[in-house]
Protein backbone atom coordinates (compact mmCIF):
# COMPACT_ATOMS: atom_id res chain seq x y z
CA UNK A 1 0.00 0.00 0.00
CA UNK A 2 2.68 2.50 1.04
CA UNK A 3 4.88 1.44 -1.90
CA UNK A 4 2.00 2.04 -4.33
CA UNK A 5 1.41 5.50 -2.91
CA UNK A 6 5.12 6.33 -3.16
CA UNK A 7 5.25 5.15 -6.77
CA UNK A 8 2.16 7.19 -7.70
CA UNK A 9 3.70 10.24 -6.05
CA UNK A 10 6.95 9.86 -7.96
CA UNK A 11 5.34 8.99 -11.30
CA UNK A 12 3.36 12.21 -11.21
CA UNK A 13 6.36 14.28 -10.19
CA UNK A 14 7.71 17.21 -12.22
CA UNK A 15 10.71 16.68 -14.48
CA UNK A 16 12.94 19.47 -13.23
CA UNK A 17 14.02 21.01 -9.95
CA UNK A 18 12.56 24.36 -8.94
CA UNK A 19 14.68 27.49 -8.89
CA UNK A 20 13.86 28.82 -5.43
CA UNK A 21 17.28 29.57 -3.89
CA UNK A 22 19.29 32.76 -3.78
CA UNK A 23 23.06 33.07 -3.26
CA UNK A 24 22.71 33.08 0.55
CA UNK A 25 20.66 29.86 0.51
CA UNK A 26 23.22 28.08 -1.66
CA UNK A 27 26.04 29.39 0.53
CA UNK A 28 24.38 28.09 3.71
CA UNK A 29 23.70 24.67 2.18
CA UNK A 30 27.30 24.49 0.96
CA UNK A 31 28.66 25.32 4.41
CA UNK A 32 26.37 22.75 5.98
CA UNK A 33 27.77 20.09 3.64
CA UNK A 34 31.45 21.00 4.03
CA UNK A 35 30.92 21.61 7.78
CA UNK A 36 33.82 23.65 9.23
CA UNK A 37 33.34 21.96 12.63
CA UNK A 38 33.52 18.48 11.06
CA UNK A 39 36.69 19.49 9.20
CA UNK A 40 38.29 20.91 12.35
CA UNK A 41 37.24 18.30 14.90
CA UNK A 42 37.44 15.17 12.71
CA UNK A 43 39.92 16.03 9.96
CA UNK A 44 41.90 18.26 12.31
CA UNK A 45 42.30 15.52 14.90
CA UNK A 46 43.85 13.23 12.31
CA UNK A 47 46.28 15.92 11.10
CA UNK A 48 47.31 16.70 14.68
CA UNK A 49 48.10 13.04 15.32
CA UNK A 50 50.04 12.88 12.06
CA UNK A 51 52.09 16.10 12.16
CA UNK A 52 51.71 17.55 15.67
CA UNK A 53 51.95 21.34 15.71
CA UNK A 54 52.82 21.08 12.01
CA UNK A 55 49.04 20.97 11.60
CA UNK A 56 49.13 24.78 11.78
CA UNK A 57 51.27 24.90 8.62
CA UNK A 58 49.18 22.17 7.00
CA UNK A 59 45.94 24.08 7.54
CA UNK A 60 47.42 27.48 6.68
CA UNK A 61 48.85 26.25 3.38
CA UNK A 62 45.89 23.95 2.81
CA UNK A 63 43.49 26.87 3.22
CA UNK A 64 45.36 29.01 0.68
CA UNK A 65 45.50 26.11 -1.78
CA UNK A 66 41.80 25.30 -1.36
CA UNK A 67 40.75 28.93 -1.84
CA UNK A 68 42.78 29.06 -5.07
CA UNK A 69 41.41 25.77 -6.38
CA UNK A 70 37.87 27.04 -5.74
CA UNK A 71 38.40 29.34 -8.73
CA UNK A 72 38.54 26.24 -10.95
CA UNK A 73 35.11 25.15 -9.82
CA UNK A 74 33.78 28.70 -10.02
CA UNK A 75 34.59 29.15 -13.72
CA UNK A 76 33.39 25.78 -14.99
CA UNK A 77 30.40 25.79 -12.63
CA UNK A 78 29.25 29.17 -13.93
CA UNK A 79 29.45 27.88 -17.49
CA UNK A 80 27.44 24.69 -16.78
CA UNK A 81 25.25 25.17 -13.68
CA UNK A 82 23.46 21.83 -13.36
CA UNK A 83 22.45 19.61 -10.44
CA UNK A 84 25.23 17.06 -10.79
CA UNK A 85 28.17 18.87 -9.19
CA UNK A 86 31.08 18.91 -11.63
CA UNK A 87 29.59 16.11 -13.75
CA UNK A 88 27.76 18.46 -16.21
CA UNK A 89 30.94 20.49 -16.72
CA UNK A 90 33.08 17.42 -17.32
CA UNK A 91 30.58 15.95 -19.76
CA UNK A 92 30.34 19.17 -21.74
CA UNK A 93 34.07 19.93 -21.80
CA UNK A 94 35.89 16.60 -21.68
CA UNK A 95 33.29 14.35 -23.29
CA UNK A 96 31.68 11.11 -22.20
CA UNK A 97 34.80 8.93 -22.34
CA UNK A 98 36.35 10.59 -19.26
CA UNK A 99 33.07 11.56 -17.62
CA UNK A 100 31.59 8.07 -17.28
CA UNK A 101 34.54 6.70 -15.24
CA UNK A 102 34.29 9.75 -12.97
CA UNK A 103 30.59 9.06 -12.41
CA UNK A 104 31.35 5.43 -11.55
CA UNK A 105 34.20 6.50 -9.25
CA UNK A 106 31.96 8.90 -7.39
CA UNK A 107 29.41 6.26 -6.41
CA UNK A 108 31.51 4.47 -3.72
CA UNK A 109 33.15 7.75 -2.68
CA UNK A 110 29.73 9.33 -2.18
CA UNK A 111 28.52 6.44 -0.02
CA UNK A 112 31.84 6.41 1.83
CA UNK A 113 31.70 10.09 2.76
CA UNK A 114 28.17 9.83 4.12
CA UNK A 115 28.85 6.62 6.07
CA UNK A 116 32.12 8.00 7.48
CA UNK A 117 30.24 11.04 8.80
CA UNK A 118 27.57 8.78 10.33
CA UNK A 119 30.23 6.79 12.18
CA UNK A 120 31.86 10.06 13.30
CA UNK A 121 28.49 11.14 14.69
CA UNK A 122 28.28 7.89 16.68
CA UNK A 123 31.79 8.45 18.07
CA UNK A 124 30.99 11.94 19.37
CA UNK A 125 27.57 11.13 20.81
CA UNK A 126 29.06 8.15 22.64
CA UNK A 127 31.65 10.56 24.06
CA UNK A 128 28.69 12.37 25.67
CA UNK A 129 26.63 9.24 26.38
CA UNK A 130 28.91 6.17 26.59
CA UNK A 131 26.00 3.76 27.13
CA UNK A 132 24.31 4.72 23.84
CA UNK A 133 24.23 2.15 21.05
CA UNK A 134 26.98 2.83 18.50
CA UNK A 135 25.13 1.35 15.53
CA UNK A 136 21.83 2.72 16.75
CA UNK A 137 23.26 6.23 16.62
CA UNK A 138 24.87 5.72 13.21
CA UNK A 139 21.81 4.20 11.52
CA UNK A 140 19.36 6.45 13.37
CA UNK A 141 21.35 9.52 12.37
CA UNK A 142 21.30 8.44 8.72
CA UNK A 143 17.55 7.83 8.79
CA UNK A 144 16.76 11.13 10.50
CA UNK A 145 19.04 13.04 8.12
CA UNK A 146 17.34 11.40 5.11
CA UNK A 147 13.89 12.48 6.34
CA UNK A 148 15.04 16.10 6.49
CA UNK A 149 16.98 15.85 3.22
CA UNK A 150 13.89 14.91 1.18
CA UNK A 151 11.93 17.96 2.31
CA UNK A 152 11.33 20.87 -0.04
CA UNK A 153 14.73 22.48 -0.44
CA UNK A 154 13.59 25.72 1.20
CA UNK A 155 12.55 23.80 4.29
CA UNK A 156 15.73 21.75 4.15
CA UNK A 157 17.83 24.91 3.88
CA UNK A 158 15.97 26.37 6.88
CA UNK A 159 16.66 23.29 9.03
CA UNK A 160 20.32 23.12 8.02
CA UNK A 161 20.60 26.85 8.68
CA UNK A 162 19.53 26.29 12.29
CA UNK A 163 22.11 23.55 12.76
CA UNK A 164 24.70 25.74 11.04
CA UNK A 165 24.08 28.45 13.66
CA UNK A 166 24.81 25.86 16.39
CA UNK A 167 27.96 24.88 14.50
CA UNK A 168 29.07 28.51 14.28
CA UNK A 169 28.51 28.89 18.03
CA UNK A 170 30.69 25.83 18.71
CA UNK A 171 33.49 27.28 16.59
CA UNK A 172 33.01 30.65 18.25
CA UNK A 173 33.50 29.14 21.70
CA UNK A 174 36.67 27.38 20.57
CA UNK A 175 38.07 30.58 19.02
CA UNK A 176 37.18 32.67 22.09
CA UNK A 177 38.84 30.22 24.49
CA UNK A 178 41.96 30.13 22.30
CA UNK A 179 42.20 33.92 21.91
CA UNK A 180 41.89 34.52 25.64
CA UNK A 181 44.62 32.01 26.58
CA UNK A 182 47.68 32.75 24.40
CA UNK A 183 50.74 30.60 25.08
CA UNK A 184 53.16 31.19 22.17
CA UNK A 185 53.70 33.36 19.12
CA UNK A 186 52.80 32.59 15.53
CA UNK A 187 56.45 32.73 14.42
CA UNK A 188 57.46 30.10 16.97
CA UNK A 189 54.55 27.86 15.97
CA UNK A 190 55.28 27.98 12.25
CA UNK A 191 59.08 27.88 12.38
CA UNK A 192 59.47 24.95 14.81
CA UNK A 193 56.74 22.35 14.19
CA UNK A 194 56.96 19.36 16.51
CA UNK A 195 55.19 16.04 16.73
CA UNK A 196 54.81 13.33 19.36
CA UNK A 197 56.94 10.24 18.80
CA UNK A 198 57.17 7.47 21.43
CA UNK A 199 55.92 9.86 24.08
CA UNK A 200 58.46 12.63 23.34
CA UNK A 201 58.36 15.72 21.14
CA UNK A 202 60.56 15.83 18.06
CA UNK A 203 60.77 18.04 14.97
CA UNK A 204 58.14 17.15 12.40
CA UNK A 205 59.90 15.64 9.35
CA UNK A 206 59.31 17.36 6.02
CA UNK A 207 57.68 14.31 4.32
CA UNK A 208 55.14 14.04 7.14
CA UNK A 209 54.50 17.76 6.94
CA UNK A 210 53.86 17.40 3.20
CA UNK A 211 51.43 14.54 3.77
CA UNK A 212 49.66 16.57 6.46
CA UNK A 213 49.37 19.52 4.07
CA UNK A 214 47.57 17.31 1.55
CA UNK A 215 45.13 16.42 4.33
CA UNK A 216 44.88 20.14 5.13
CA UNK A 217 43.87 20.88 1.53
CA UNK A 218 41.17 18.22 1.77
CA UNK A 219 39.97 19.49 5.16
CA UNK A 220 39.78 23.13 4.05
CA UNK A 221 38.11 22.37 0.72
CA UNK A 222 34.43 22.16 -0.12
CA UNK A 223 33.61 25.04 -2.46
CA UNK A 224 32.36 22.56 -5.04
CA UNK A 225 29.35 21.74 -2.82
CA UNK A 226 27.65 24.86 -4.18
CA UNK A 227 27.60 23.31 -7.66
CA UNK A 228 25.13 20.62 -6.56
CA UNK A 229 22.49 23.25 -5.80
CA UNK A 230 23.07 25.44 -8.87
CA UNK A 231 20.03 24.11 -10.71
CA UNK A 232 17.78 25.33 -7.89
CA UNK A 233 19.28 28.83 -7.83
CA UNK A 234 17.81 31.92 -9.47
CA UNK A 235 20.00 33.26 -12.31
CA UNK A 236 22.60 30.60 -11.55
CA UNK A 237 24.73 31.17 -14.63
CA UNK A 238 25.45 34.75 -13.60
CA UNK A 239 25.70 34.25 -9.83
CA UNK A 240 26.95 30.76 -9.00
CA UNK A 241 30.60 31.45 -9.91
CA UNK A 242 30.95 34.14 -7.27
CA UNK A 243 29.14 31.98 -4.70
CA UNK A 244 31.59 29.11 -5.33
CA UNK A 245 34.63 31.38 -5.15
CA UNK A 246 33.53 33.05 -1.91
CA UNK A 247 32.61 29.68 -0.41
CA UNK A 248 36.23 28.65 -0.98
CA UNK A 249 37.52 31.74 0.81
CA UNK A 250 35.11 31.55 3.74
CA UNK A 251 35.67 27.80 4.17
CA UNK A 252 39.44 28.18 4.26
CA UNK A 253 39.30 30.96 6.85
CA UNK A 254 36.73 29.33 9.14
CA UNK A 255 38.51 25.96 9.07
CA UNK A 256 42.17 27.01 9.26
CA UNK A 257 41.74 29.75 11.90
CA UNK A 258 40.50 27.53 14.79
CA UNK A 259 43.33 25.05 14.21
CA UNK A 260 46.01 27.74 14.30
CA UNK A 261 44.52 29.53 17.32
CA UNK A 262 44.18 26.30 19.30
CA UNK A 263 47.87 25.47 18.79
CA UNK A 264 48.85 29.04 19.72
CA UNK A 265 47.11 28.71 23.09
CA UNK A 266 47.61 25.03 24.00
CA UNK A 267 49.96 24.92 27.00
CA UNK A 268 50.34 21.14 27.29
CA UNK A 269 51.32 20.20 23.73
CA UNK A 270 52.25 16.56 24.56
CA UNK A 271 48.97 16.09 26.42
CA UNK A 272 46.91 17.55 23.56
CA UNK A 273 48.68 15.51 20.88
CA UNK A 274 48.34 12.26 22.83
CA UNK A 275 44.62 12.74 23.51
CA UNK A 276 42.05 10.63 21.62
CA UNK A 277 40.14 13.84 20.80
CA UNK A 278 42.72 16.69 20.88
CA UNK A 279 40.25 19.55 20.52
CA UNK A 280 37.98 18.24 23.27
CA UNK A 281 41.06 17.76 25.47
CA UNK A 282 42.17 21.33 24.75
CA UNK A 283 38.78 22.78 25.67
CA UNK A 284 38.57 20.70 28.84
CA UNK A 285 42.06 21.75 29.95
CA UNK A 286 41.72 25.41 28.97
CA UNK A 287 38.04 26.25 29.29
CA UNK A 288 36.82 23.60 31.72
CA UNK A 289 34.70 20.40 31.43
CA UNK A 290 31.40 22.28 31.04
CA UNK A 291 32.61 24.19 27.98
CA UNK A 292 34.09 21.00 26.54
CA UNK A 293 30.76 19.18 26.96
CA UNK A 294 28.75 22.05 25.46
CA UNK A 295 31.03 22.25 22.44
CA UNK A 296 30.85 18.47 22.00
CA UNK A 297 27.08 18.84 21.67
CA UNK A 298 27.69 21.46 18.99
CA UNK A 299 30.10 19.13 17.20
CA UNK A 300 27.49 16.37 17.16
CA UNK A 301 24.92 18.79 15.74
CA UNK A 302 27.40 19.92 13.09
CA UNK A 303 28.16 16.35 11.98
CA UNK A 304 24.44 15.57 11.76
CA UNK A 305 23.90 18.74 9.75
CA UNK A 306 26.70 17.72 7.40
CA UNK A 307 25.00 14.35 6.79
CA UNK A 308 21.74 16.10 5.92
CA UNK A 309 23.34 18.51 3.45
CA UNK A 310 25.54 15.81 1.94
CA UNK A 311 22.53 13.58 1.24
CA UNK A 312 20.76 16.60 -0.27
CA UNK A 313 23.73 17.37 -2.53
CA UNK A 314 24.55 13.84 -3.66
CA UNK A 315 20.89 12.94 -4.23
CA UNK A 316 20.84 15.73 -6.80
CA UNK A 317 23.96 14.25 -8.37
CA UNK A 318 22.28 10.84 -8.70
CA UNK A 319 19.09 12.48 -9.96
CA UNK A 320 21.04 14.35 -12.65
CA UNK A 321 22.74 11.19 -13.91
CA UNK A 322 19.37 9.45 -14.12
CA UNK A 323 17.57 12.34 -15.79
CA UNK A 324 20.38 12.67 -18.33
CA UNK A 325 20.15 8.99 -19.29
CA UNK A 326 23.53 7.76 -18.04
CA UNK A 327 22.30 4.40 -16.75
CA UNK A 328 20.23 1.59 -18.33
CA UNK A 329 16.68 2.72 -19.08
CA UNK A 330 14.75 1.56 -15.97
CA UNK A 331 17.48 2.72 -13.59
CA UNK A 332 17.71 6.16 -15.22
CA UNK A 333 13.93 6.58 -15.14
CA UNK A 334 13.76 5.83 -11.41
CA UNK A 335 16.71 8.05 -10.47
CA UNK A 336 15.50 10.87 -12.72
CA UNK A 337 12.14 11.29 -11.00
CA UNK A 338 11.23 13.78 -8.30
CA UNK A 339 8.78 13.62 -5.44
CA UNK A 340 5.53 15.36 -6.35
CA UNK A 341 5.02 16.64 -2.82
CA UNK A 342 8.53 17.93 -2.12
CA UNK A 343 9.95 18.28 -5.66
CA UNK A 344 13.18 16.67 -4.47
CA UNK A 345 15.01 13.45 -5.52
CA UNK A 346 13.23 11.09 -3.13
CA UNK A 347 14.37 7.76 -4.60
CA UNK A 348 17.96 8.97 -5.00
CA UNK A 349 17.97 10.08 -1.35
CA UNK A 350 16.69 6.68 -0.17
CA UNK A 351 19.27 4.82 -2.26
CA UNK A 352 22.06 6.95 -0.79
CA UNK A 353 20.83 6.38 2.75
CA UNK A 354 20.50 2.61 2.46
CA UNK A 355 23.81 2.30 0.58
CA UNK A 356 25.62 4.43 3.15
CA UNK A 357 24.20 2.35 5.98
CA UNK A 358 25.51 -0.82 4.38
CA UNK A 359 28.92 0.71 3.74
CA UNK A 360 29.13 1.85 7.37
CA UNK A 361 29.31 -1.82 8.32
CA UNK A 362 32.77 -1.91 6.72
CA UNK A 363 34.12 0.32 9.51
CA UNK A 364 35.95 3.63 9.53
CA UNK A 365 39.33 2.19 8.57
CA UNK A 366 38.11 0.49 5.39
CA UNK A 367 36.05 3.52 4.39
CA UNK A 368 39.05 5.79 4.90
CA UNK A 369 41.12 3.58 2.59
CA UNK A 370 38.38 3.81 -0.01
CA UNK A 371 37.95 7.59 -0.08
CA UNK A 372 41.31 9.06 0.96
CA UNK A 373 43.08 8.62 -2.39
CA UNK A 374 40.56 10.44 -4.57
CA UNK A 375 42.38 13.09 -6.64
CA UNK A 376 40.18 12.86 -9.73
CA UNK A 377 38.28 16.10 -9.09
CA UNK A 378 41.29 18.43 -9.20
CA UNK A 379 42.80 16.59 -12.17
CA UNK A 380 39.68 16.53 -14.34
CA UNK A 381 38.43 20.01 -13.46
CA UNK A 382 41.86 21.47 -14.30
CA UNK A 383 41.84 19.74 -17.69
CA UNK A 384 38.26 20.88 -18.25
CA UNK A 385 39.20 24.51 -17.66
CA UNK A 386 42.00 24.29 -20.24
CA UNK A 387 39.53 22.89 -22.78
CA UNK A 388 36.86 25.42 -21.85
CA UNK A 389 39.14 28.38 -22.34
CA UNK A 390 40.53 27.03 -25.61
CA UNK A 391 37.04 26.49 -27.04
CA UNK A 392 35.59 29.66 -25.56
CA UNK A 393 33.01 27.72 -23.50
CA UNK A 394 34.00 29.09 -20.09
CA UNK A 395 34.99 32.46 -18.67
CA UNK A 396 31.98 34.48 -19.80
CA UNK A 397 30.05 34.61 -16.51
CA UNK A 398 32.97 34.01 -14.15
CA UNK A 399 36.61 34.08 -15.11
CA UNK A 400 39.43 32.68 -12.99
CA UNK A 401 42.28 35.23 -12.91
CA UNK A 402 45.83 34.79 -14.22
CA UNK A 403 45.06 32.00 -16.67
CA UNK A 404 46.62 29.44 -17.05
CA UNK A 405 48.04 29.67 -13.52
CA UNK A 406 44.97 28.25 -11.74
CA UNK A 407 44.57 25.04 -13.80
CA UNK A 408 48.35 24.51 -13.81
CA UNK A 409 48.26 24.93 -10.05
CA UNK A 410 45.45 22.36 -9.91
CA UNK A 411 47.53 19.84 -11.87
CA UNK A 412 50.51 20.49 -9.59
CA UNK A 413 48.39 19.92 -6.48
CA UNK A 414 47.09 16.70 -8.05
CA UNK A 415 50.63 15.42 -8.64
CA UNK A 416 51.75 16.31 -5.12
CA UNK A 417 48.63 14.70 -3.65
CA UNK A 418 49.30 11.48 -5.55
CA UNK A 419 52.90 11.47 -4.30
CA UNK A 420 51.87 12.13 -0.71
CA UNK A 421 49.18 9.45 -0.81
CA UNK A 422 51.63 6.99 -2.33
CA UNK A 423 53.97 7.53 0.60
CA UNK A 424 51.13 6.62 2.98
CA UNK A 425 51.37 2.83 2.86
CA UNK A 426 48.49 2.28 5.28
CA UNK A 427 45.64 4.20 3.60
CA UNK A 428 46.76 6.52 0.79
CA UNK A 429 48.56 3.98 -1.43
CA UNK A 430 45.91 1.23 -1.33
CA UNK A 431 43.24 3.87 -1.90
CA UNK A 432 44.98 5.23 -5.00
CA UNK A 433 45.45 1.74 -6.42
CA UNK A 434 41.83 0.80 -5.73
CA UNK A 435 40.35 3.98 -7.19
CA UNK A 436 42.69 3.95 -10.19
CA UNK A 437 41.66 0.38 -10.93
CA UNK A 438 37.99 1.34 -10.71
CA UNK A 439 38.53 4.32 -13.02
CA UNK A 440 40.44 2.28 -15.63
CA UNK A 441 37.88 -0.51 -15.44
CA UNK A 442 35.09 1.98 -16.14
CA UNK A 443 37.07 3.36 -19.10
CA UNK A 444 37.35 -0.11 -20.59
CA UNK A 445 33.67 -0.84 -19.95
CA UNK A 446 32.64 2.40 -21.60
CA UNK A 447 34.81 1.78 -24.66
CA UNK A 448 33.50 -1.72 -25.35
CA UNK A 449 29.93 -1.54 -24.08
CA UNK A 450 28.64 2.02 -23.86
CA UNK A 451 30.33 4.09 -26.56
CA UNK A 452 27.45 3.82 -29.03
CA UNK A 453 24.70 3.63 -26.42
CA UNK A 454 25.87 6.86 -24.77
CA UNK A 455 24.79 8.93 -27.78
CA UNK A 456 21.47 9.57 -25.99
CA UNK A 457 23.14 11.31 -23.04
CA UNK A 458 21.86 14.83 -22.46
CA UNK A 459 22.69 17.50 -19.90
CA UNK A 460 19.49 19.03 -18.59
CA UNK A 461 18.47 21.69 -16.15
CA UNK A 462 20.86 24.50 -17.04
CA UNK A 463 20.01 28.08 -17.95
CA UNK A 464 20.97 27.41 -21.55
CA UNK A 465 21.57 24.35 -23.65
CA UNK A 466 24.60 22.30 -22.61
CA UNK A 467 25.43 19.75 -25.27
CA UNK A 468 28.15 17.24 -24.43
CA UNK A 469 31.49 17.71 -26.11
CA UNK A 470 32.23 15.66 -29.17
CA UNK A 471 34.10 12.42 -28.72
Amino acid sequence: MREDLALREIDAAPATLNRVLGPVGVLLLSFSALSPVFSVYIGGNEVLRMAGTGAAIAFLVGGLVSATLALLYAEVGAAFPGAGGIYPSLSALLGRFLTFPYIVLMLPITLGQISFAALGLADYIRFLAPSASYWGIAFGGLAAAAVIAILNIRHGAFVTGIFLAVEAAALGVLVTVALTHPARGLGQLLSHPVMLSHGALQATPLPILALATVSGVWSCGGASWAMYFAEEMHDARRKIGRVIAWTGVFASVTIATPMILMLLSARDIPGILSAETPFAAFLKATGGPVIAAVVSVGVSAAIFNSIIATIMAYSRYLYATGRDGIWPGPMSRVLGRLSKRFQTPLIASLILTVGSGLMALLGERTILVLISGNVSDYLLISLALFVGRRKGLTGRDFRAPAHPFVPLFGLTVTALSILADWLDKDAGRPSILLLMGLFLGALVYYHFRLRQASAHWTIGGADTEMAPAAE
